[in-house]
């Protein structure tokens, strides 16, 4: 029950938030009506040099709607220049391709570093026989690579109904 009355308080918050900000928005459309409607008498009757008015916006209390814009209001979509958003594709194209480029590159140096490091040879010593060696095996198998290898059999491979038990 109280849950409930917690939640209905804080609908009703946010509901008068929303409405006090309508209400404002229209009182402030009226003041710049009424304001235009007088320049408007003044420039018929003095028609002097246009005078330029910068409003800026008003801080709105940190108590009321946290987010931007009302909800009731209808979404003003602007316009979208083609040519200019035909640039914009094909400037994120050529982003995505030059990240992809960049990520090639340090997985073929990646790969060029392990081959390396699998390729290398120890120096023996004098003393010891030296013999044809053959290089580390790629299948390092360790207690780790197979459970792993268990684990993906049995999530990629048959079902245990359909494998063959030996």
């Amino acid at each position: 029950m109280e849950l409930l009355l917690f939640a209905l308080a804080i609908l009703f918050s946010i509901f008068s938030a929303l409405m006090e900000r309508r209400k404002r928005r229209k009182r402030l459309e009226e003041a710049q009506q009424q304001h235009a409607e007088i320049e408007q008498q003044h420039a018929d009757i003095n028609p002097a040099a246009p005078v330029v008015v910068e409003e800026k916006k008003e801080e709105e209390p940190s108590f009321g709607w946290p987010f931007d814009g009302d909800p009731f209001e209808e979404p003003v979509l602007a316009e979208v220049d083609p040519a200019e958003a035909e640039r914009e594709a094909q400037q994120e194209a050529l982003e995505a391709e030059r990240q992809a480029l960049e990520a090639e590159q340090r997985a073929v140096a990646a790969e060029k570093l392990a081959m390396e490091r699998l390729t290398e040879t120890k120096p023996q010593e004098s003393g010891e026989k030296q013999r044809p060696r053959r290089t580390q095996s790629r299948w390092f198998l360790t207690p780790q690579t197979a459970r792993d290898a268990i684990v993906y059999m049995e999530i990629l491979g048959k079902p245990k109904s359909e494998r063959e038990e030996w």
